[in-house]
């Protein structure tokens, strides 16, 4: 099974850019980097973060966090649109999520063409909503357009709280590096996890 855990940053339609991106991992040791940089926050304020978020964490643990998510060999990629590239109808809730639904398709439809195939895939939600029709709509869309990629396997889409999943907090922090990259023209963070992408994507022009 791949567990493919996936997040956002920024507001489909509302923000200038819009990322959605994911992160997986060969073995479960990126849940190490997570709770040795809640250590590591604890000893430096006195109370360890219920979750990691890339936009709390100082640029010193950022950088630290991100260097461990990438030594672990851990694999990532986002698919990026910019606001006046989505038209005017979609831009707005509930609208948007139509948008959120196709880019995730196409992101993990080039994860699978990309050779990542051979196994059934789990992907990981960060909760986003509430509304039960939102999580139905993306919970039969996803699979039914993935699985005739996937051939005798199956993709399930499973929602999670980002406070109970690791790997979504890991997948914050890849989304939060590229927005950071084509929002603020600031690519230090973006940089030092460049190498292990193995997918970017403009969800209107492709291959970045």
């Amino acid at each position: 099974m791949l567990h493919i855990f996936i997040d956002e940053a920024g507001v489909a339609g509302t923000t200038q850019n819009f990322i959605i991106g994911f992160a997986f991992f060969s073995n479960k040791n990126y849940k190490l980097c997570v709770d040795n940089m809640k250590s590591k926050i604890k000893g430096l304020k006195g109370k360890e973060p219920v979750e990691l978020h890339f936009h709390d964490m100082s640029p010193e643990i950022k950088m630290e966090f991100l260097t461990c998510l990438a030594e672990l060999k851990g694999r990532f990629g986002y698919i990026h649109v910019q606001k006046e590239k989505i038209d005017k109808e979609f831009q707005n809730y509930p609208d948007n999520n139509l948008i959120y639904n196709l880019m995730l398709f196409y992101l993990i439809e080039n994860l699978v063409k990309s050779g990542y195939s051979a196994e059934h895939i789990t992907v990981y939600v960060d909760q986003r909503s509430t509304d039960r029709a939102i999580k139905r709509d993306l919970a039969r869309y996803l699979p039914m357009k993935v699985n005739p990629l996937l051939k005798d396997r199956r993709l399930y889409v499973k929602w999670e709280r980002s406070h109970n999943s690791r790997g979504i907090q890991c997948a914050d922090s890849i989304c939060g590096s590229v927005y950071r990259k084509f929002e603020k023209n600031d690519s230090r963070y973006y940089d030092v996890i460049k190498p292990n992408f193995i997918i970017a994507r403009d969800y209107l022009f492709g291959k970045v």
